[in-house]
């Protein structure tokens, strides 16, 4: 599940015409416009409230006629949220009032609108650990919107070319430089060779992390769930840049059409991998404690590498990485969990068994999976990635869900089952008391665990690291479905969801495409990582030739 950037609702055409909405507006009766248009946009109730800026469960109160609107602040935040032509509602047009406030301007030249804050959870998230007045961030979040909204067109895309130009092996490189002590004598970067090319990451592993073969779902995978009033989150260094950090990114997601919603999070407390046992505890936090904080460490790097790029000068010993400095100084630090916020989750490669067809394959073979990160996500934007990709969270039972195999099978039936995404917590479709319920399963997933103690499929945890370029945990896992059958049933059914842009498929015999593929550039970092190790993996399951690899090494 990941953050996800997507349009908001938007009224259809003829919505404010209809008799029942002409009514409610008329009667000035909010719970019943917001019903409305719910209805006819598709909207959840946390989008009205993003919409608005205000929590869900007040847009709940609105619709349950528990909540009113009273103030004529409240009823422009009501009109101007959710584009109600103001004169319907008895208000004055606002482009009006601010020409007659500036004789100067006419119609045809608009002010510059700031839009109503719809990241007011995160104001108040920012002014209680900053230690400052909530108007104080508000107003400061509300300038730097202004700012960013006065930058050309072409300078944005010229920022962007200059972002997607920093290289893997650049990031790498310039982490080695900052974390220039000796690393710990067992640890080291996971580096892969793929028939002699070194592909390397910035995911921190140690021996005993690589090459691992734990069963998920079983007994081997132990996650304990600690109370978050027993593991208190470190408090955040949440002054000077990285305030100013913070608040950029809130206004960066304002401007972009960036939904951010505060769904908890499991942070990694403790980890103890074995060659076939697992064993962790992990507490919940917000996603404002990861998100204004450790989230915010990759595009910090990236944007100084690509400002090195364009003028042509690396300057690694006066490179200035602040954030970095006050969230992840060094490796111990990074390696010492419960000091520190580590959130993370599954990236899993899917390997599906296919016969041998009459259209062209003329051997059995797995069809591996490789997606594409679609432009509306918040993290590895256009890179390359196996599916499912998660981060670990709860949904509604968190000591229940702690086990990262639960966030695994969810992610599996969002990214390509087809199930309607479960992080919305208070979408109108999300009220199940049991949302892991089988009748709620799809067709696709419900066939596997029917099969749970069969040999039809498995899945394993085949490698653990600490990705050092955003602090991030990262469980490599490999998803492998022995059973023809499933395939042969299910197979046409697959699609992608909103968070990829194109899916890839790649056949488990085709060693030429598997040896481009794993040097692809593009790679993220986890991406490489869960590939490389889940397919070591498969070539070592394999019993009836469906796998033809390239030769991979791994320095680790």
């Amino acid at each position: 599940m990941t953050r996800r950037q997507r349009s908001y609702p938007v009224a259809p055409p003829g919505l404010w015409d209809r008799e029942d909405m002409r009514s409610a507006l008329a009667a000035r009766d909010m719970g019943a416009v917001i019903t409305i248009f719910r209805r006819w946009t598709g909207a959840s109730q946390t989008d009205i409230g993003v919409l608005l800026g205000m929590p869900q469960p007040h847009v709940s109160d609105f619709e349950r006629g528990i909540r009113h609107a009273t103030s004529l602040a409240m009823f422009e935040r009501l009109a101007d949220g959710l584009g109600i032509p103001r004169p319907l509602l008895g208000l004055a047009d606002s482009q009006h009032d601010q020409a007659e406030a500036e004789p100067g301007r006419t119609r045809a030249e608009p002010s510059h609108q700031i839009p109503a804050i719809r990241s007011v959870d995160f104001v108040a998230w920012l002014a209680e650990q900053s230690k400052t007045s909530f108007r104080v961030v508000y107003d400061r979040l509300a300038a730097r919107i202004q700012q960013l909204a006065h930058v050309p067109d072409p300078d944005r895309s010229h920022r962007a070319y200059l972002y997607g130009r920093v290289t893997r092996e650049q990031v790498v490189t310039a982490l080695a430089q900052y974390y220039r002590t000796p690393l710990p004598t067992d640890c080291t970067f996971y580096n892969v060779q793929v028939d002699g090319m070194t592909m390397p990451t910035t995911v921190l592993v140690r021996p005993a992390w690589v090459s691992t073969r734990i069963p998920l779902g079983a007994e081997a995978e132990r996650f304990a769930f600690v109370s978050p009033s027993l593991a208190p989150i470190p408090p955040p260094h949440l002054e000077g840049d990285a305030l100013a950090a913070a608040i950029n990114r809130l206004a960066t997601a304002e401007l972009s059409s960036t939904v951010l919603t505060n769904d908890p999070l499991y942070r990694l407390l403790r980890i103890a991998v074995q060659p076939d046992r697992l064993d962790a505890s992990v507490t919940s936090m917000s996603f404002a404690d990861y998100a204004l904080t450790m989230d915010l460490l990759e595009s910090e790097l990236i944007e100084t590498l690509a400002e090195e790029n364009a003028a042509a000068s690396p300057r690694a010993r006066s490179r200035r990485l602040p954030l970095r400095d006050a969230y992840l100084p060094s490796v111990m630090h990074a390696l010492d969990l419960e000091r520190r916020i580590c959130a993370g989750g599954p990236v899993a490669l899917l390997a599906a068994a296919r016969p041998a067809n009459a259209i062209g394959r003329k051997q059995p073979d797995y069809a591996l999976l490789v997606q594409e990160r679609s432009p509306r996500v918040l993290n590895a934007v256009g890179k390359l990635a196996v599916i499912p990709k998660a981060f670990h969270q709860p949904t509604v039972e968190p000591a229940a869900e702690a086990h990262v195999s639960t966030s695994l099978l969810r992610e599996l039936e969002e990214e390509l089952l087809g199930r309607d995404e479960l992080g919305d917590l208070f979408s109108s479709d999300f009220r199940k008391v049991d949302p892991f319920h089988t009748d709620l399963l799809s067709a696709p997933l419900r066939w596997l665990l029917e099969r749970k103690d069969s040999d039809a499929y498995r899945i394993e945890c085949v490698g653990f690291g600490i990705n050092l370029l955003s602090g991030n945990y990262e469980f490599a896992c490999l998803v492998v479905i022995d059973d023809e059958e499933w395939w042969g049933r299910f197979g046409g059914q697959l699609q992608a969801n909103w968070e990829v842009e194109r899916i890839r498929l790649y056949s488990s015999r085709d060693t030429a495409s598997l040896r481009d593929l794993m040097r692809d550039p593009q790679w993220s970092n986890e991406g490489l990582f869960a590939f490389s190790e889940g397919l070591r993996r498969l070539a070592e399951l394999d019993t009836r030739q469906r796998v033809a690899a390239p030769f991979i090494d791994v320095e680790a």
